[in-house]
């Protein structure tokens, strides 16, 4: 099986070639069709490669195993994880696109004529969105200052000034956005809030002088964090969900009470399908079948011990039950739906170990995470209707505890902590540290690609972990893609590429 990368990938590295047809921005636009595709290049999170794979491979949550001749793929998961990239790396290329496209459009959104100003804020907001993963991925910026001119090079802001950017953007759609109602697939007040927490809370990291740090993070930088999270909290519409697994059942955008923004999907038109998150896991044998690829890293799995927190895994009822899937960290002997034990397809005992080589693997090695569970009355179908999130509450929670540790506010964070984990069925902790929080949002936010973000701003990105050793200072960054360095000369590639 090969690694089954679909995203429909646009070359436009934007350089002076990069918009090949007349403006989109001119008179006769439409605000509302241009709008429509700013959020449709949301849909490019959604896939197992790209974007997903910079975020996740890169980190100590995900590894994609070579397993006889699947998924070797050339290397791409290999050196991702190996922290072993050039500037031709795949996906390296394919999610510099899928961003530079993103803010492209919605920058088309702010120019056109005739846009209102609830859709210049979407706009907005959604071109923070595309802003801040360029920022945190590749530390510089393309900026296309005119639009209706498709020869000009796009300027090139620094990490710092691209920063400066995102704010400005967000303080325009948290005035002009409306707060949220029922409907998570819009920008609203709260995503503006969340993006601008995450921003501040990053923003030592954004301005350090090296961008592997050290860091300063300033204590009016986290207030900026507090400040956005609580007026999340004080919108009232939102709150930790009474159990964990709400948040990622198909029936989530009802059963959840977390979702901040997310993809909408419908079954049968999933257009950010949620179905990769398992398939790209799942063995063969198990139902419904999957692809046998990516698995976690012993030395994360490691860090949960033996607890009853319900994040660890457990049973859901009506899916369990019915095709034998537990949620979360999949170890051990795996059963179908009636409790008969699972084979390989050589028929040997299904069961699923920490062990596992990036090189030679069989297909039982590996220990593997379920996080968006299928659909039992969907099996058959490729396009389930599970919401695919991308910000969530317990994330902005648990962001406003760092800002009140870091600032100082220790008994007050670890209140918060505490408070999650009891939620979680987890046992409270007695103290706090750094590497506390670290776990912490490990255990909440695992596989939502979060986890590369959370290393680099406290310290173990560069560490060594399960088949990779310490990694060298300059892949915090990663390169800028050689095609957009052959086009564009305002580009600096970043150190060590």
């Amino acid at each position: 099986m090969m690694g089954l990368a679909c995203t429909d990938l646009e070359d436009v590295a934007l350089d002076a070639e990069s918009f090949d047809r007349p403006s989109e921005a001119g008179a006769g636009s439409d605000p509302a069709g241009l709008l429509q595709g700013a959020y449709n290049q949301l849909n490019g999170f959604s896939d197992q490669a790209g974007l997903y794979a910079l975020l996740e491979h890169t980190s100590d949550e995900m590894q994609g195993p070579t397993r006889g001749t699947d998924w070797s793929d050339f290397g791409v998961w290999r050196q991702l994880h190996l922290h072993a990239w050039d500037p031709s790396h795949e996906y390296v290329f394919s999610a510099w696109n899928t961003l530079n496209l993103g803010q492209l459009r919605a920058t088309q959104v702010i120019e056109a004529p005739g846009a209102t100003e609830k859709q210049k804020a979407e706009a907005s907001f959604l071109r923070a969105v595309f802003l801040f993963y360029i920022v945190d991925l590749y530390g510089q910026v393309p900026i296309r200052l005119d639009l209706d001119d498709p020869e000009e090079i796009p300027t090139v802001l620094s990490r710092s000034e691209a920063t400066d950017r995102i704010i400005d953007d967000l303080d325009f759609a948290v005035a002009n956005l409306p707060a949220l109602t029922n409907n998570t697939g819009v920008a609203t007040l709260e995503a503006a809030h969340f993006l601008r927490a995450k921003v501040y809370l990053n923003r030592a990291v954004y301005t350090a002088a090296s961008a592997s740090g050290p860091y300063d993070f300033s204590n009016a930088d986290m207030q900026e964090v507090i400040n956005s999270v609580d007026a999340i909290i004080g919108t009232g519409s939102l709150s930790l969900s009474d159990s964990y697994w709400d948040n990622f059942i198909p029936t989530n955008r009802t059963a959840s009470t977390e979702i901040i923004f997310a993809r909408r999907n419908e079954i049968g038109n999933a257009i950010a399908s949620v179905q990769n998150r398992f398939k790209m896991t799942l063995h063969y044998n198990q139902t419904p079948d999957g692809w046998n690829g990516f698995t976690t890293v012993a030395d994360f799995y490691n860090k949960w011990g033996d607890t009853d927190d319900e994040r660890k895994g457990e049973a859901i009822q009506g899916i369990t039950d019915r095709i034998g899937l537990r949620a979360g960290f999949l170890e051990g002997q795996q059963y179908a739906g009636d409790g008969t034990p699972l084979t390989d397809r050589g028929g040997a005992p299904l069961v699923f170990t920490p062990d596992v080589s990036l090189l030679y693997s069989n297909e039982r090695q590996g220990i593997r995470v379920i996080k968006y569970l299928p659909d039992p009355d969907n099996l058959q179908q490729d396009l389930i209707g599970t919401d695919y999130i991308l910000f969530r509450f317990a994330d902005a929670w648990l962001m406003k505890a760092e800002a009140l540790f870091r600032s100082g506010n220790t008994a007050e964070a670890l209140s918060m902590v505490n408070e999650l984990r009891i939620k979680r069925d987890a046992d409270p902790l007695t103290s706090l540290s750094e590497s506390a929080l670290l776990d912490e949002r490990g255990f909440e936010l695992y596989w939502e690609g979060w986890r590369r973000n959370d290393q680099i701003r406290f310290g173990t990105f560069l560490e060594a972990y399960q088949n990779k050793e310490v990694s060298p200072m300059h892949v915090v960054l990663f390169p800028i893609p050689q095609r957009a360095m052959d086009t564009n000369p305002n580009f600096t590639q970043n150190p060590g590429y």
